[in-house]
Parts: structure tokens; C-alpha cells; sequence
């Protein structure tokens, strides 16, 4: 059976699902983008392919009275060169989230699978969002250590678990993400826990989590807007049960120009004492509209024991 033929009911029951909401409130938004580009990888190869992300989302929320809303979102990623599911060993179809909760006064609390409580919030503080995997240091670089979900295919993701964000109280927002369950070879419960700070120009992040493996990870962001510019930081550690750390450094700035936006990123890993993986790039932008975009990427990455590899390319994102 091919892919397309086994999720095609798993689609279709989500299109009536959709539609059937659709038709009871007015707040389901089916969403998505789809990317495709033409890039040179570090292993000197020609691809036709996705760099940033391709998706398709369904999400909403139901007015439940008395400021209570319900809310569900399903996040299914995949590779728009071959129609296929994202590339990823052991990654379920709906990869991206698949979640249902409530909201209101207190904040907001999800059941389900969604991205931990740093990683949902850490890429705010990478020029590309932690977006595009030929010049993102983010990409490249940040957990080097550690996975979310480490039996579920290495991800940002935690799987069984609950997600609790507070309301603001002075632009400063509480995140929380935890599964009471324990994989098979579990040494922990994975849990993790963001502090960030916003209000509107400048932001700030410090976030703190363990897997279930027993790695650990530490998170301190920074990001300031200046009119047109944006400059930002990230510092990462990540440190395995066996005590193999790393020490990860980025650096971007995004610079908008009206409907052009030219963005540059720096990144540096040290593991274990020794300077790994190293990296810069830039790329440019254009809007054709809100929704449609072309660009350009370039980047240098030094690689220990392979040298310096030049990689880039070019693509258009199209989000729906």
C-alpha cells in the first residue's frame, strides 16, 4: 500500500471533520504552506526539494460561555517535492501537532502532542525562525543533545504530555510542557519549562528541560527590534545522560525593506570542548504578496574533520 493510498481515508474523515465544523462556528481555519526550491547540499549534491517547510493545518476554537473557549489543532508536514510525509524515521502522521484543550482566564492548557516548552517559543529568536535548513544556525546547530521526544523519531516534539501557557502579567508569560508517561528504557519524564518576557519590541527567553532519556537542555534568548532592523541571540547547552555537552552560540539579524527582507546568521558548537561545527549566511526575500515569497540562500559551514562546505539555493514558499 503507498502512502498516499493509506492516509487517504485519515484525510478524507479530517476533511468532513473540518467541514463539519465549519458549518457549526465561524473560527476553523484550515491553513498551511508549501515550499520548494532547488539548493546544493554539504555533501556537494543538486536537490529539488523542500527548504523550508511544507504544511497543512486544521485549527479552531468553540466559545464555550463565560470566557471559556475549546480549542484543537492537527498539523500534518510534508514533503511537497514527492507529495510524501516529512522524512523523518518514526514520526507519526500528524508530526507537527495534534492537540485539543481549553482556554480562558487562567491561560491555556492542550492535551496531546505539540512542541515542548522551549522549542515552542525558541525560534523567535533565529533570523529564519528555525525555518530553512540551508542557512538557519538554528537548524543546524541549537539541541544538539537533545530531542523532546527522543523515541519518537528525534523531534522538538513531546508526545502524551500536557501544555499549560499562562496569561501575561507585566509581558512576562509562564510555559509549561510534561508527560506522566514513561517510554519503554525511559530513565525520566520529559518535562520543560520557558519564562519569556515580551512586550512588542523587545523579548527575552530562559527555558530549562529533561527528556525522558535523562538529557538535559538550557535555553537563554534575546531579541531586539529597531524600527526596519531586528538583532538577536540565542546561547544553548544540551547534555546527554553520558555527559557529552554542548555549548551552542547564534546570531542573526533580520533587516525588512518593504516588500524586501535580508537577513544574516552566525553559529558556532563547541561539544565536549571542541569547536565542531562552525557557520555564517545571508539570504534575501521577496513579497509578492502576504502569502507568496521567493528567496535566496547562502552559507559557509565548517564541519570538523570534512572542512568548509558551501551550500545554497533558491526557492518560493506559497502559505494558505
Amino acid at each position: 500500500m503507498t502512502p498516499s493510498t493509506r492516509f487517504r481515508p485519515l484525510l478524507a474523515a479530517c476533511a468532513l471533520l473540518g467541514g463539519g465544523f465549519a458549518h457549526a462556528q465561524s473560527n476553523v481555519v484550515i491553513s498551511g504552506s508549501v515550499d520548494m526550491g532547488v539548493f546544493r547540499d554539504t555533501a556537494g549534491r543538486t536537490n529539488v526539494g523542500t527548504i523550508q517547510r511544507s504544511h497543512l493545518e486544521f485549527a479552531g476554537t468553540e466559545d464555550l460561555g463565560d470566557g471559556l473557549a475549546a480549542t484543537f489543532r492537527l498539523r500534518h508536514r510534508f514533503d511537497a517535492d514527492t507529495g510524501a510525509p516529512e522524512a523523518g524515521t518514526g514520526r507519526p502522521f500528524w508530526h507537527g501537532e495534534s492537540t485539543v484543550g481549553l482556554k480562558g482566564g487562567f491561560g491555556a492548557l492542550r492535551l496531546g502532542r505539540a512542541l515542548d516548552a522551549i522549542q515552542a517559543h525558541d525560534w523567535a529568536f533565529d533570523a529564519w525562525s528555525n525555518y530553512d535548513r540551508i542557512v538557519s544556525p538554528a537548524w543546524d546547530l541549537w539541541h544538539w543533545n537533545y530531542s523532546a521526544d527522543p523515541t519518537g523519531g528525534g523531534s522538538g516534539r513531546v508526545a502524551n504530555a500536557v501544555f499549560y501557557d499562562s496569561p501575561k502579567f507585566a509581558n512576562v508569560s509562564l510555559h509549561v510542557s510534561a508527560s506522566p508517561e514513561s517510554p519503554a528504557g525511559a530513565v525520566a519524564k520529559t518535562r520543560a519549562a520557558t519564562l519569556l518576557y515580551n512586550d512588542g519590541k523587545l523579548r527575552m527567553m530562559l527555558g530549562s528541560g529533561k527528556n525522558s532519556a535523562g538529557a538535559t537542555e538550557t535555553v537563554a534568548g534575546v531579541r531586539a527590534a529597531f524600527g526596519m532592523l531586528s538583532l538577536m541571540g540565542v546561547y544553548n547547552v544540551s547534555e546527554t545522560l553520558a555527559g557529552s555537552k554542548a555549548k551552542v552560540t547564534t546570531l542573526g539579524t533580520v533587516y525588512v525593506m518593504g516588500a524586501t527582507t535580508l537577513k544574516a546568521g552566525w553559529g558556532q558548537a563547541d561539544i565536549d570542548g571542541v569547536k565542531q561545527r562552525k557557520m555564517v549566511s545571508v539570504s534575501a526575500g521577496y513579497s509578492f504578496s502576504k502569502r507568496t515569497t521567493v528567496y535566496a540562500d547562502l552559507a559557509s559551514k565548517r564541519i570538523l574533520g570534512t572542512g568548509t562546505k558551501e551550500v545554497y539555493g533558491a526557492g518560493m514558499t506559497h502559505s494558505f
